[in-house]
Formats: C-alpha cells, sequence, structure tokens
C-alpha cells in the first residue's frame, strides 16, 4: 500500500491517544490473572443492571422497572475506522451499541424513543471522512458520535452544518480545536502535561527529556509538555523525536540519558513500549520513568520483566481504588458483558462508552433533540458528573488552544509487579499548561 509510512505513523498515532483508555479498567484485573475480565462487583452488578445503574453518575436517569424505549428512533450517526487493513477499530462503536441496547432496552430510551447509531466507515482517509460526514449532513442527524478519525475532514463539513461532534477518541486537530467538537478526554496532550505536572511539582525534576515519535499532534503534545516543564522551573528539557514507525528507541534513549535527566518521558504506545522498557534497561537508564496509560495494558505488560516496568508512572483517566471500585465502572463491564457480543470491557471501548453516557444524559435534559439544543446544552455543562471520568465543563476555555476538550484532566500511577496504584489526585492539564 501507499504512503505505508504515514499509514503506520497515524496508527501509531491513534494508539497514543487512547493513551489512559487501555488501564482505564484494568485496576480488577489481577496481575497474576491477565484473563480475568470481570470483578465481583461487575458480576454482581450484571444480576441487576438497575439497581447497580442507580449508584452511578447517571442514577437519577435511572427508572423504577425496566423499561423498553418503543416509536420512532432518533439516529445518531458515528464516524469511525473499521474494517480496514491499516488499522480497525470496531470496539469503539461496538461499546458504543452496548450503551445503546442498555437505554433501549433499560432505561426506556430517550422521551420513550429508542435511540439507533448508524456507524460510517472513514476508510483512513480524508475523503471518507469527508463523505461520512456529508451522509449525515443529509440525514438530517442531531449529532454524531465519535470513534476514531485520524484526519478529521469530516469535522469541519460537519462545523459547517452545525452539527455537533461528540467525544470519541480526540486523535487529530480538528477533534479538539474545532468548536463543534466536545471530548470527554485529553488524550495525548493531557498526558504530557500531566507528567509535567507531577515531575516539577512532586518530584522536583530539573532536567527533563521527552522522547516522542516525530507525527502531528503527538510533536504539538511533547511541545506542551516541555513548555509546561519549563514554566515550573526545571532548568533544562530535551525534545528527542525519533521516527514513528522506530521499533528500537535505544538511540533516542541513549540520548535522553546522555543529560542526566531527572525525569524522562515516552510519548510511544504499541509496539514502542515494549522498546522503551528494552532501551530503559539496556541504557541503564535510572530516571523516573513516565509512559502514556497504553504501555500499562496488561498485553503490554506481559512482555515485559518487573524490572522493566517497577516504579514507572502511566497516566489513565479514572480513579484507581480497589478498597471502593467506582460504581460507573462496575456497571460499563456489566453492561458490555451483557450487550457488548463479546468485546473485551478492557480496552478503548471505555471512552467511547463514556461519551455516549455523558451524551445520553444530555439527550434526556433536552425538550426537542435538535443539533442546536445539544450544542446549547453542552456549552452550558459547568462541573457536571461525567461518567467514569472527570465532572467536565463544555465552555470551551478548559484548556488554552485546545477549546474541544471538556474535561482534559488525568490520573497518575505507579506500577510494581504488575499493578497499578494511583499516585495523587487528578491533574488539570489546563490550568498546568502556560499557554
Amino acid at each position: 500500500m501507499a504512503h505505508t509510512p504515514v499509514v503506520k505513523a497515524a496508527v501509531a498515532l491513534v494508539a497514543l491517544i487512547v493513551a489512559g483508555t487501555a488501564t482505564a479498567c484494568s485496576e480488577d484485573r489481577a496481575a497474576e490473572d491477565s484473563s480475568r475480565t470481570t470483578s465481583p462487583d461487575a458480576a454482581e452488578c450484571r444480576e441487576d443492571l438497575l439497581a447497580c445503574a442507580r449508584e452511578t453518575s447517571i442514577g437519577d436517569l435511572v427508572p423504577d422497572d425496566p423499561t423498553e424505549a418503543t416509536g420512532e428512533p432518533i439516529v445518531l450517526g458515528m464516524m469511525n475506522q473499521e474494517n480496514t487493513p491499516v488499522g480497525s477499530f470496531p470496539e469503539l462503536s461496538q461499546a458504543t451499541q452496548a450503551g445503546i441496547d442498555f437505554v433501549n432496552e433499560q432505561l426506556g430510551g430517550v422521551g420513550g424513543r429508542p435511540l439507533e447509531l448508524d456507524v460510517c466507515n472513514t476508510e483512513f482517509s480524508t475523503e471518507g471522512s469527508t463523505a461520512c460526514a456529508q451522509r449525515f449532513v443529509q440525514a438530517e442527524v442531531p449529532a454524531v458520535l465519535g470513534g476514531i478519525d485520524v484526519f478529521g475532514t469530516g469535522i469541519e463539513t460537519l462545523a459547517d452544518n452545525d452539527i455537533p461532534y461528540l467525544g470519541g477518541i480526540p486523535v487529530s486537530d480538528q477533534s479538539v480545536t474545532n468548536p463543534i467538537s466536545y471530548q470527554w478526554s485529553g488524550g495525548i496532550w493531557g498526558a504530557s502535561v500531566a507528567f509535567a505536572a507531577h515531575s516539577a511539582r512532586e518530584l522536583g525534576a530539573s532536567r527533563a527529556a521527552i522522547v516522542y515519535g516525530e507525527f502531528g499532534p503527538i510533536t504539538q503534545a511533547a511541545e506542551f509538555g516541555r513548555d509546561t516543564l519549563e514554566a515550573l522551573g526545571a532548568d533544562e528539557v530535551q525534545l528527542i523525536p525519533h521516527p514513528i514507525v522506530s521499533t528500537d528507541l535505544t538511540s533516542p534513549i541513549q540520548a535522553a540519558a546522555s543529560n542526566d535527566p531527572d525525569v524522562v518521558f515516552v510519548l510511544t504506545a504499541d509496539t514502542g513500549c515494549k522498546a522503551a522498557f528494552d532501551a530503559v534497561q539496556t541504557v541503564g537508564l535510572e530516571a523516573q520513568m513516565f509512559y502514556v496509560g497504553a504501555c500499562a495494558s496488561p498485553n503490554i505488560i506481559a512482555q515485559a520483566t518487573p524490572e522493566q516496568t517497577n516504579g514507572a508512572i502511566f497516566n489513565v483517566e479514572g480513579e484507581i481504588d480497589r478498597d471502593s471500585p467506582n460504581p460507573d465502572t462496575e456497571l460499563y463491564v456489566a453492561v458490555v458483558e451483557e450487550y457488548g457480543d463479546g468485546l473485551d470491557p478492557i480496552g478503548a471501548g471505555t471512552v467511547t462508552f463514556r461519551s455516549f453516557m455523558n451524551v445520553y444524559a444530555v439527550l434526556r435534559g433536552l425538550d426537542e433533540v435538535t443539533p442546536a439544543a445539544i450544542i446549547e446544552s453542552l456549552q452550558g455543562q459547568a462541573e457536571t458528573p461525567s461518567f467514569m471520568g472527570h465532572p467536565y465543563t463544555c465552555d470551551g476555555e478548559q484548556f488554552e488552544g485546545l477549546p474541544g476538550l471538556c474535561s482534559p484532566q488525568q490520573i497518575l500511577a505507579q506500577i510494581d509487579e504488575g499493578e497499578l496504584t494511583q499516585v495523587g489526585t487528578w491533574i488539570d492539564p489546563g490550568e498546568e499548561y502556560p499557554g
């Protein structure tokens, strides 16, 4: 296929911007049993989904008894990349569909009407993204849900027609900067700034290195991390790019080690995670290491030794508390097991499910489901509870330069013998980034 480096770069970018999603629900997996996907609490939740849902952030929307929606459906569009050889992410629409089935069969839909999901495959192209958006414009849908759309050109078409683009995994520049885009994730930008804030404020880091795949938003995120570190008093920050398709990171890690840094951020994912773990061990780098949350997914950690990962810090987008599991997370796992058609609850589907449940709560508050009403409602949300996430505000001012981020906040977690433990409380990248 032509443009193979670009294809690989974009697929790697997707993995990076997923960031903490793979770990957001992994805290219930025992380190020695990576095949277990259901916690006891989630299993109990599945026995009575409505009782479980009443304990969550959507508790006020739960009826006394299971209520099935009837009548003319409300159609929501969804743009996602599926069934393509360069990267397919059906789990994102599958998780959203599970949420819709739960809402339609148990919660009475919206105003008694069922929701219907119309998924359009962007086919990993600018033309495909635009074509999907044009299809939804013609269908007069009230909103389009996000999955993964690397190029984001369709968002511009939606904006031209005042149709909101809601949630998913923010990958493109348009997804975080267009005023009709509303996102419940901080993406790679939030991760980098959170690493910087923790390094400066909690670790007193003076020298830092940021190793990153040289590609569009990843480069920008590395620069955001550098600017934050310098604003918080770091004396020296090295930016060390490498080709996005690199599978051996020894050279950039050696470059990072050359100035004896206190902290090193590695903005890479997928095969780059294991490459980074190996390189750090080979070079003998003793700095505090930070990796994006995708590198803490069970299948990646299983490829490394405890010596390679112990003490490393990762970003996640949900709190970790084994003594008091998050009711939202338990409901998510139970719903996916009931309606997800075999979908593994651990993975990127957490982000689209979170987005859908937040959208559902907004729709339930409307007298009429129209694009204008949805946009007006979202713009008025302030410190609103977010399903499996930090409370959100969609005034466009939560992260300077990235108005699409309604809740960029991050949690950091440190790994020991394969188990993640939360470090500190929520970090707000929008407050930390100097702009």
